[in-house]
C-alpha cells in the first residue's frame, strides 16, 4: 500500500498539486514504509511551495509520528474540514 501511496503523491504532484490533505481516518496502523510514503508526500508539497496535512490520525499512528520525532515536521488536523481551514490559514500567513 505504501508504494501505491508514494506513486499517487508523485502523480498528483506532477499534475500540479501543491497542497494535499491525507485523510487517515480509516487507517488503523502505519509502519515505517507508510511513514516514508507520508514523508515523500510532505517533501513533494514543500518543494511545490505547498503543505501536506494529515487528518483523522488515530492514536496509534499519532504515537508513531511522535516517537519518530515527525510531529514537528508534519501538519495535522482533526478532520478534512479542519485541514482545509489549516491550509487556508497557512496560505494567508505567507
Amino acid at each position: 500500500m505504501a508504494p501505491d501511496l508514494k506513486a499517487h503523491f508523485v502523480s498528483i504532484s506532477t499534475e500540479g498539486a501543491k497542497n494535499i490533505i491525507l485523510d487517515l481516518s480509516d487507517a488503523r496502523y502505519c509502519d515505517s514504509s507508510g511513514l516514508s510514503a507520508i514523508l515523500v508526500g510532505n517533501r513533494l508539497c514543500k518543494n511545490a511551495g505547498g503543505k501536506l496535512v494529515l487528518t483523522g490520525v488515530k492514536e496509534a499512528i499519532k504515537k508513531l509520528i511522535i516517537i519518530s520525532q515527525l510531529d514537528s515536521i508534519l501538519n495535522s488536523a482533526v478532520s478534512v474540514d479542519d485541514g482545509i481551514k489549516l491550509l487556508d490559514e497557512l496560505e494567508t500567513s505567507k
